[in-house]
């Protein structure tokens, strides 16, 4: 019986984990949730205003912006937030595409920055990438990469 209960054991630990399988619909509302927070996220930073980003971040948050030599966390993005901002920028965002697995998703999209925080105009085109986690029915984002468009 003990090397049973043992067998039993080490398998049930050693199967695959087996995600579950969205249907397309769930995929197509995670889809538009998603691309809704970025576009809220975009919304307030042309106010001067990162609380939408910032009160969406998940545990381990970490994103790295084009402006920066190395990824930033979590302490950098609300001490940013928490500052009184002004802002002019003007962009248009784009999507591109998106991924998701189980409550993990990946969105893609572009932006073209026509006029920078302190009213610099520019043409300024950039790639980001954000990586949302589900948890307890809502999305966070966990981790970012954003590159100047060659």
């Amino acid at each position: 019986m003990k090397r049973t209960t043992i067998a039993l054991t080490l398998a049930a630990a050693l199967a695959p984990v087996t995600l579950h399988a969205q249907t397309a619909a769930e995929v197509e509302t995670a889809k538009a949730q998603i691309w809704a927070l970025e576009r809220s996220i975009y919304a307030g930073r042309a106010k001067g205003d990162l609380s939408s980003y910032a009160n969406n971040l998940a545990k381990g948050y970490l994103s790295w912006p084009p402006v920066s030599d190395k990824p930033l966390g979590t302490e950098t993005l609300k001490a940013s937030a928490a500052r009184t901002h002004t802002s002019q920028e003007q962009l248009d965002m784009s999507f591109v595409d998106f991924s998701m697995n189980g409550d993990t998703a990946v969105i893609y999209y572009t932006t073209h920055r026509t006029r920078r925080a302190d009213g610099t105009p520019c043409d300024d085109h950039f790639e980001t990438t954000h990586t949302w986690l589900r948890e307890d029915g809502k999305w966070h984002v966990f981790a970012g990469m954003a590159r100047l468009a060659r």
